[in-house]
């Protein structure tokens, strides 16, 4: 659970939890895609596609991450979603660009429950990667490794449509 003390350190608020949510099937691959654009956080897998938990929960850090990730998955939709006080808000962004504000309960309809529950502060990501150590990735890894999980990832799809 998210601590309600001072930030330790500037510009991060830890009383906010701040995601993005993508139909990327794979939490490796969006956790790569997050790395290459210099996201930090964690993925978590879910079946409906990837969530990756925000290292920084400001309100201009999602904006940040949020562009820069939905303007390398162009046409993909891609979801940021703040809780802050009980509260949440959610977006929705396309090709790098912030389409709409959306209700939080229209943008979590299809998704499964485990988002709803880290969202709400009701288990964090670290609970989940001990429950779920297959489902859970790192996007904190450097750029080169990034590009080469990426790289390896797209030979993996061409080999399989062969």
């Amino acid at each position: 659970m998210m601590d309600s003390a001072a930030p330790s350190h500037p510009g991060r608020d830890t009383r906010a939890i701040s995601a993005l949510f993508s139909p990327v099937p794979s939490g490796r691959l969006f956790a790569a895609m997050c790395a290459v654009n210099r996201v930090r956080g964690r993925v978590m897998e879910t079946s409906a596609g990837s969530l990756v938990m925000l290292d920084d929960t400001t309100v201009e850090g999602l904006d940040e991450a949020a562009t820069a990730v939905s303007a390398f998955l162009k046409d993909q939709p891609l979801v940021a979603l703040r809780t802050q006080s009980g509260q949440m808000a959610a977006a929705r962004y396309r090709a790098g660009q912030r389409v709409e504000d959306v209700s939080p309960g229209m943008a979590l309809a299809h998704a499964p429950s485990v988002v709803s529950t880290l969202m709400a502060g009701g288990q964090s990501i670290d609970d989940l990667a001990q429950s779920h150590p297959d489902k859970v990735f790192s996007a904190r890894m450097g750029r080169v490794r990034a590009l080469r999980d990426l790289y390896s990832a797209a030979r993996q799809v061409r080999r399989s449509q062969r």
